[in-house]
This record gives structure tokens, sequence and C-alpha cells, in this order.
């Protein structure tokens, strides 16, 4: 079962999350419970929790810096965000943390329990990438130094997912410091040689997920770590590891910029994700690597909607259910799906839905 921690001030309102929560139907169990934010980063420490639902307004830390604190020292930690509906720049910070969910409260038990349901899907897909066939065990000095290791991979192994280059390298970096100090003592040949197999097979298991055969990519890469090499350090391996995965990803980019035919059920899931961003028609074509003119015909074809109004149609269609469903203000609701004038908002929700966006409220 994943373990789950509660960070908020009112007791009452950590007992209505306990009872909100589908705990066993999604096998989480609660492990803590915390007053503030002070407590609530200790707490994350010594117990080590795979989900946190916090509040943010609290006494001591707030919200806002704990999930600054969170973000930093505990960066594969999923969470959830609970505040009331005119805390904006809360909402704001939760965004930039990566929380999972922003819950206006009162909290709602579905939008709650799927929080917690994306959460613990994403920490399966986790635990599927850390768990690699050894031919012999990797050890380390002591399990808090393996779990760092598989951190370490998880966040590359994310980075790679986003074709980010300079994450990738960042992180690798970072991973050859860690290891550095176990050189001399743990890390001979043999040991260098299954750090390398463990991360030439998570890069083959993310190719093989591709649209392009693994073969096809493998051929056009430097020599893979095999049984009969030898390496000398951590900064030798790390560095193959790197070019490896560098390599990779550039040919990946190209394959997709170079692809002839264009998916446009993944263009419309782009800005389904993405509708509150500043996205246009321009950053869509050069994203997909196609021209304006063939996408905007393309799109127009299948959804017989324009790029532009499909994505008002989904602005719309959230701004809507914030007015209505969380009684958000008017100014936050334009800020939320996408709308930084707030005059051009209510201009194009009275054309869209033939009233202001106030009338809506009555």
């Amino acid at each position: 079962m994943y373990k789950v921690m509660i960070v908020d001030d009112e007791p009452w309102s950590r007992k209505v999350i306990k009872q909100l929560g589908e705990w066993d139907k999604l096998q989480l169990t609660i492990i803590g419970e915390a007053e503030d934010g002070t407590q609530g980063l200790r707490m994350v420490a010594e117990l080590a929790p795979d989900i946190v639902v916090t509040d943010m307004r609290m006494p001591g830390i707030d919200g806002v810096e704990l999930l600054k604190a969170l973000n930093d020292k505990h960066p594969l930690l999923k969470i959830i965000v609970m505040s009331g509906y005119d805390d904006f720049v809360y909402l704001k910070q939760a965004i930039r943390s990566q929380a999972k969910e922003y819950l206006l409260k009162p909290v709602n038990p579905e939008e709650l329990n799927a929080a917690l349901a994306q959460c613990v899907r994403e920490l399966q897909q986790a635990k599927q990438i850390s768990e690699v066939s050894w031919k012999t065990p990797l050890v380390f000095g002591d399990a808090a130094s393996l779990d760092k290791y598989l951190e370490y991979r998880q966040l590359i192994y994310g980075y790679l997912l986003d074709l980010n280059a300079s994450g990738v390298i960042q992180t690798l970096r970072s991973l050859g410091a860690f290891m550095e100090p176990f050189q001399a003592e743990q890390f001979d040949g043999s040991m260098l040689n299954k750090i390398g197999h463990d991360f030439t097979f998570m890069l083959e298991e993310f190719v093989s997920t591709s649209e392009l055969a693994w073969n096809h990519i493998i051929a056009q890469l430097e020599q893979l770590p095999s049984d009969q090499m030898g390496w000398n350090s951590v900064t030798e391996i790390i560095g193959q590891i790197e070019r490896m995965y560098i390599q990779a990803i550039t040919l990946l980019l190209e394959a997709r910029k170079n692809r002839n035919k264009l998916d446009l059920r993944e263009v419309a899931a782009y800005i389904n994700r993405h509708y509150n961003e500043s996205i246009t028609l321009e950053s869509l074509a050069a994203y997909f690597y196609i021209s304006k003119e063939h996408l905007s015909r393309a799109f127009k074809t299948f959804t017989g909607e324009t790029i532009t109004d499909y994505i008002h149609l989904k602005r719309m269609e959230k701004a809507k259910e914030l007015i209505v469903d969380h009684k958000l203000s008017i100014k936050h609701v334009a800020e939320m799906t996408g709308y930084p004038d707030l005059a051009y908002f209510y201009r194009v929700f009275k054309k869209h839905y033939g009233f202001a966006p106030g009338e809506l409220r009555k």
C-alpha cells in the first residue's frame, strides 16, 4: 500500500479528508497528520510518505513555503493541494511545484479520489520503471543509498519521457557526483558495468514504446556497455550513458520532426492538456513540426472547428465549470483559463454563451 500524509492546521478539515478518501479501494493508508508546515516537513522526512495532501493557509511555514521545500527536498513526492477559492496566489505556486491537483474547499469527494487515483497510477508506473532484472544484485552500502540511486534513475526517466536533454544531462551529473564517494569502496568494473546495463535497459524500454523500432535507434548509437567492457571510473560510465541518452533523444526528436503522418488526435489531446497556456496555431505548428496552413486545414477537417475556436471552446467549458461548480471570481477564472486580459475574457465568454459571465451565477 502507498502511504499518505495530511497537513492541515484544522482538525475538522483533516477529519473530513479521512472520511472522503477511498483509502482501501485505492490501496492507500494514512500514516500521519501534521498541524502546520514545519511539522509537516519534519514528518515527511521521518515517515517518507508517497503522497501528501496539504492545506495552504497555515501558521508558521505556510503552504507556499511548504510546497517549495517539498519540491526541492522530495522531488518525487506526489502533492495534492487544498485551499479556498480566493487563494489564487497559492494555485500558481501549486502549479510551479507540480502539484497533482488543486482542490477547492469544501473538497469534492470525487475530485479528491480522482486526484489520489492519479497519484497511485503514477506511483505504480514509477515502480515498474525501477524494477529491473539484474544478473546479480546492485549493492550499495545501505538501503538509503540504493533508494537515492533509484530516485535519480526515476527522474532521468521522467526527463527522457519529455525528450528533455538538459534535464537528463543535469540529473546524470548529479548522480555521478552522488556515486563518486562510493567508488573506491564498492564500484569496481563489474559494478559500473551493471549500472551501464541498467541505463541501457531503461533506454531500450522507452524507445521500444515509441513510433520507431528500437533497432533503428540502437544501430545509430555509440557502442553500448557489454560484459567484456571494463570501466575505470564513475565519470567514464556516466559520460557514456549521457552520450547514449542524448543521441537517442536527438534521433527521436528528428523522427518526430520528419514523420509524414500528423495524428490529429494527438493535436486535440495536446490542446486539451494545455488549453490554459499561451497556445496558438503558430506554437502548435512548431511543436508538431508542420506548417500552419496544413495544420489549420487538417484540424478543421478532423474536428469541424478551427484551432482557435477549439481552444476557446475548451477554455469556455472550463470557465463555466469554475464559475458554476467552484464559485470562483471572474478574474481568477479568466486567469486560470488562459485569458490574462479580463476584458477580452468577457468578450469571448459573451460571444460563446450569449451572456456575460456574471449572469451565469444568476
